[in-house]
């Protein structure tokens, strides 16, 4: 498997004790010719196999659920995944389509244009509040937009030995690395294929990893409380 090791040394601090979550950026993809048709963009020969061999890898936990972008390469990375983990013993199930887990934070399709000409740069832009506030959310909101979901399912009934894993984007990814652990990505490089962050509740804060950097914060109603490092 040539993406995901990250991800999966992560889930090595919770040892198959949920419930936890992960929410991961989609396996290697073809080339996006049309920001406009972007969500038509399939995986590559090698990210179906990628994501089948990093569901295959989650051999500790006793349930697995999974959640998807409406992209289509996001569909077919989470199915993917359910299709590795078959067989270990493992409960599993693609859960479905979930808006949240693509850019859930834009207002205006006028800045799928400015996106597409500003390329990376574009995430920048954003953090410096140098876009349309008509056209997208603050990042410290579009963080907390993302998260919600992905925070709400933790506290559902029946999580003991549970992995809830949510497939993404770059964007998603990018925002939420500099949003919770101050990691530019000019600084520690764009998000790979099946990059991602780890989720987990000790039942007052949250606690979040990615590498060898965490963080834990409250979160209540839908936005973030009290942060700090562990």
């Amino acid at each position: 498997m040539k993406y995901g090791s990250n991800v999966l040394a992560a889930l090595g601090k919770v040892d198959g004790n949920g419930p936890c979550a992960i929410i991961v950026r989609h396996a290697a993809r073809h080339p996006i010719k049309d920001i406009w048709h972007s969500l038509e963009v399939g995986l590559t020969e090698e990210g179906m196999n990628d994501a089948r061999q990093f569901g295959a890898s989650l051999i500790a936990f006793r349930q697995v659920r999974l959640f998807h972008s409406p992209a289509v390469r996001c569909r077919q990375t989470a199915e993917r995944m359910m299709h590795g983990l078959e067989g270990n013993g493992t409960s599993v199930a693609v859960i479905g389509e979930a808006r949240d887990l693509c850019a859930p934070y834009l207002k205006d399709e006028a800045c799928l244009g400015r996106a597409a000409e500003a390329g990376k740069d574009f995430i920048r832009e954003w953090f410096d509040g140098k876009l349309d506030r008509r056209w997208i959310l603050d990042t410290s909101s579009a963080a907390d937009m993302v998260m919600a979901s992905i925070i709400a399912r933790l506290s559902e009934p029946g999580g003991n030995g549970r992995l809830d894993i949510h497939v993404s984007h770059d964007w998603e990814i990018s925002l939420l690395r500099e949003e919770l652990f101050g990691l530019r990505h000019e600084d520690v490089g764009w998000p790979q294929y099946l990059d991602g962050i780890l989720f987990w509740t000790d039942g007052t804060h949250i606690n979040a990893a990615y590498g060898q950097h965490e963080v834990l914060f409250s979160f209540e109603d839908g936005r973030r409380g009290r942060c700090g490092t562990r």
